[in-house]
């Protein structure tokens, strides 16, 4: 502490004697009469005449200085304290560890998710909150509502002409008494539009009364992007989002009813009448698993011209987890079933 102060008060010294120089040479030689003026600068009279005698005896002043300034050189450095702490890594940013669970995969589809069913995370995803049309995926929020509904599987239906949708191959004709079990089975194996508007028709509800309970449903749950406009998917305006679909699908697939007719690959009734009636499911993925030591736990499909071609399924690995993938807006029939199996394997054969 020697050191700072000896420099201290040297330079508190220095700055005295200058200014009195200034005071006391400068000003003078510029004949200021300080007698007329009183102050000058706000310097006090006895410090001007202090300051005449100080400069008077500069020679011996500067010697002074040279010696203070020679001991204090000679003075020994104060040892400073050393501390012997531990580097210590910074914690990572939350945001940074939760982007390293979403892995990044070039899906040739307008959007596009990973579910992961244990942990409720989307494992990836491609523009997962984008409204976009749902097409016949629709029919998934139908068939689960409708269950609120069900007047009873065993229940004959007959087909009302007001029934009758234009979109696919026609397999219910009016006039037609079928159960409603087979209604139910038609809409979803076969994604048949006909009998989807039956089976709402079955209900007892207009179809813009149960579409109205369809919202109110969907409301319910916590899904704040997805409306539904008519229940069979035709219309444009059934919207929804990749991942609201996938929370929604771990769901609806969940129920039995909707998960043992998502994975029949081939539906046969016959009507009261007699009238012998086949169809085959849309969705190709049931030919292909299990692979892998993956099995498909059900799933749905839609197209329309605005939404592409799209699909939702469920998937359980062999180690027990399970996923739900969604597909929107794919280019063509067969891509979104080969993009499924893509973000399929992208999930169980992950090593990070």
């Amino acid at each position: 502490m020697l050191i700072p102060v000896t420099i201290s008060l040297l330079l508190s010294i220095i700055f005295l004697n200058v200014g009195l120089a200034f005071n006391g040479q400068f000003l003078a030689a510029k004949n200021i009469d300080s007698a007329k003026t009183g102050l000058v600068l706000g310097v006090s009279e006895e410090y001007q005449a202090a300051g005449k005698i100080m400069v008077e005896q500069g020679d011996n002043f500067s010697q002074a200085i040279i010696k203070v300034i020679e001991d204090a050189k000679s003075l020994p450095l104060p040892r400073l304290p050393q501390f012997n702490m531990p580097m210590q890594k910074l914690p990572q940013s939350p945001v940074k560890e939760a982007a390293v669970k979403t892995v990044s995969f070039d899906l040739a589809a307008e959007n596009g998710a990973i579910l992961d069913c244990q942990s409720h995370d989307l494992f990836f995803s491609k523009m997962p909150d984008r409204a976009w049309p749902i097409a016949s995926i629709t029919k998934l929020f139908t068939a689960y509502a409708f269950l609120d509904y069900n007047p009873g599987w065993e229940e004959f239906y007959k087909i009302k002409a007001e029934d009758k949708r234009e979109g696919g191959k026609i397999y219910l004709f009016t006039g037609d008494k079928v159960k409603v079990k087979d209604l139910f089975y038609f809409s979803l194996v076969g994604s048949d539009n006909t009998a989807t508007a039956a089976l709402v028709s079955s209900t007892g509800l207009t179809e813009e009364e149960f579409v109205a309970k369809v919202n109110n449903k969907i409301t319910s749950l916590g899904f704040k992007n997805t409306i539904i406009v008519d229940a069979t998917g035709l219309k444009d305006g059934n919207i929804s989002t990749a991942r609201e679909i996938a929370q929604f699908a771990d769901m609806a697939l969940g129920a039995d009813e909707i998960n043992r007719a998502s994975l029949t690959k081939k539906y046969e009734f016959t009507t009261e009448q007699g009238r012998k009636k086949v169809i085959f499911s849309t969705n190709e993925l049931l030919n292909i698993f299990p692979r892998k030591e993956v099995s498909l736990l059900g799933g749905k499909t839609g197209y329309i011209n605005s939404s592409g071609y799209c699909l939702v399924s469920k998937f359980k690995g062999h180690d027990g987890r399970d996923i739900v993938t969604v597909v929107l807006g794919a280019d063509s029939e067969t891509s979104r079933f080969g993009l499924t199996k893509e973000l399929v394997d992208l999930y169980y054969n992950y090593k990070p």
